[in-house]
């Protein structure tokens, strides 16, 4: 699965970059630039098609170090793990993969049921604003299978309320979007609303030790943090690893990743 997601950003990389390339040619031959200011316009395009085309190397590389490396689906449950290492994917809309830091691929988390109308934003919306659309996403194993979901609403805060398979509402984790700048605070709640988690995330590193009112801590990142042993299955050069508490039960466990989930679909790279 890692082999194939940078293959993935290399075949879209490579193909951004004939397009764009192919742009700036046109332009040139049917508008030839007769000015500085459209030298400087033109030369914009081949700089961006030249930044595509060297993402694309780079991920060819990543590739080739990686797709020879034998890496099995996870036997462990989602649910069981003491962490998760999140990968954004291509698509449409934010995505993420879900890995063990041995590389062995857990699960996804991506949208369902979209409603055709928001393909065409999905092409001008940065991912935090994509976000903000009330769009299904589902928590799915490494087999396929949903495990549950999570929809957001709302316009001054984010209200994302998840459910179980069956439709039934395990709780939700409402943030206030527009309050502050530095920090993101939020509060996660049951199915009876009531208080279990509060959360606060640094704003622009995205760092959060997230703990309980008995002091239990249910989750901890940050930003930058990479186990170096796993370095050579993840290539990037920035990986997160969210630590899990393994002393939860399944139903928070299961509030507690959609919520990191959320967070990190919103997150632009």
């Amino acid at each position: 699965m890692i082999a194939t997601m940078y293959k993935r950003r290399m075949k879209a990389a490579f193909a951004l970059s004939s397009i764009v390339m192919l742009i700036g040619i046109s332009v040139f031959f049917i508008d030839r630039p007769d000015s500085l200011q459209n030298w400087l316009n033109l030369s914009s395009i081949g700089i961006v098609g030249l930044f595509l085309f060297f993402t694309g190397v780079s991920n060819q590389i990543k590739y080739n170090k990686v797709k020879d490396i034998q890496i099995h689906e996870s036997k462990a449950s989602l649910l069981e793990l003491d962490h998760l290492v999140l990968k954004k994917d291509l698509g449409f809309f934010p995505r993420l993969l879900l890995f063990e830091k041995s590389g062995h691929f857990v699960g996804t988390i991506k949208p369902i049921r979209i409603p055709f109308i928001f393909y065409p934003m999905s092409l001008l919306l940065r991912d935090s604003l994509i976000m903000a659309l009330p769009i299904t996403y589902g928590v799915f194993s490494n087999k396929g299978n949903v495990l549950f979901t999570f929809k957001r609403k709302g316009m001054k805060k984010s209200i994302v309320t998840v459910k179980n398979v069956h439709g039934r509402k395990l709780g939700e984790y409402v943030q206030e979007d527009w309050k502050s700048l530095v920090n993101i605070k939020g509060e996660l709640s049951d199915a009876d609303d009531k208080l279990i988690l509060p959360v606060n995330v640094k704003a622009f590193s995205g760092d959060f030790t997230l703990t309980d009112s008995e002091g239990r801590q249910w989750a901890r990142f940050y930003n930058g943090y990479f186990p170096h042993e796993y370095t050579n299955i993840f290539r990037d050069v920035y990986n997160d690893i969210v630590e899990l508490s393994d002393n939860l039960s399944k139903h928070h466990k299961m509030l507690l990743i959609a919520m990191i989930g959320f967070l990190f679909l919103q997150r632009n790279q």
